[in-house]
């Protein structure tokens, strides 16, 4: 054949794409959210946030990772704001055999937040996040207990990054 699969123009080929897509995404206003000023001021409203959450097992799990995610680094802040959570938790079978057993659940953990100005005491944002996570049942009862506390510790990680992702939008669109 008079030309190679991996000849030079084979490289160039992918490369009217790639540009289209270069050029799509500089005109679309799209600018990160973590860096430069912008950032140093985002991590410092969330690390303003005071928490409460529920104290049921599932609130401490949530608390602990919204600890970790909303002062990821490492600032302390003067409280300005304080995040109100309330959560509710279903199950749900999900695999139902023959003789009417059931091996596998659906964990639904939903969490309803309102963000507060600590001053004033006023709502100035509020949302919710549904997050669901599956485990088995199994003839050990402790397995089949370690497996439910294990998707209840999945699904408040899930949760909690997703109440950090909103509020680090809410900030950077009040910001701007």
């Amino acid at each position: 054949m008079w030309f190679s699969e991996t000849g030079p123009h084979r490289r160039f080929a992918a490369l009217p794409p790639a540009l289209a897509v270069m050029l799509f995404l500089a005109g679309c206003n799209l600018r990160p959210l973590y860096s430069g000023e912008a950032g140093a001021a985002l991590d410092s409203e969330l690390a303003a946030i005071t928490l409460d959450t529920p104290k049921t097992r599932t609130g401490w799990l949530l608390r602990e990772q919204l600890e970790r995610d909303l002062r990821a680094s490492g600032r302390t802040e003067a409280p300005r704001y304080r995040l109100e959570v309330r959560l509710e938790r279903s199950e749900r079978p999900l695999a139902i055999q023959l003789d009417d057993s059931t091996t596998r659940f659906d964990l639904t953990l939903a969490a309803f937040f309102t963000l507060r100005d600590e001053k004033e005491g006023r709502a100035i944002y509020r949302s919710s996040v549904r997050r669901i996570a599956s485990y088995n049942v199994v003839d050990a009862p402790f397995a089949t207990l370690i497996a439910e506390q294990d998707a209840e510790r999945r699904a408040a990680i899930e949760i909690s990054r997703a109440i950090r992702t909103r509020l680090a939008l809410f900030f950077a669109d009040r910001k701007s």
